[in-house]
């Protein structure tokens, strides 16, 4: 549900942004200080350049934010890794001493164990 709502939302933004970009392509001057000169730019290069710098920083935000969770779940699957193998050598173990030795069959005879 929560997908089809984000799809939605997506789609309706996008519509969104393409009419605001039909509809303001006028030139604009921009003077920034890196620059020397001005730049003559369409208005809504303008809206979509802020709008993906934005979008880059909220991103690099949240990866940053996120560094906490990614290390605890990379810590937890060691752990995890570790425990397993521990239980598999236990069970191994375990199966290996529940095995009856075998017994001869018809005339056989069963060789003695070195004491």
């Amino acid at each position: 549900m929560f997908k089809l709502v984000r799809t939605l939302l997506g789609i309706v933004g996008v519509v969104l942004i393409t009419m605001f970009a039909l509809a303001n392509r006028g030139p604009i001057e921009v003077d920034l200080l890196a620059l020397p000169e001005k730049v003559i730019v369409p208005a809504y290069s303008l809206f979509l350049a802020g709008l993906l710098g934005g979008a880059l920083l909220g991103g690099i935000a949240v990866w940053v934010g996120g560094w906490r969770a990614r290390r605890e779940g990379r810590l937890a699957r060691r752990r995890l890794a570790v425990l397993e193998a521990r239980e598999r050598e236990r069970l191994d173990a375990e199966a290996e001493a529940r095995v009856e030795p075998r017994r001869p069959e018809n005339g056989q005879r069963a060789l003695a164990k070195a004491a």
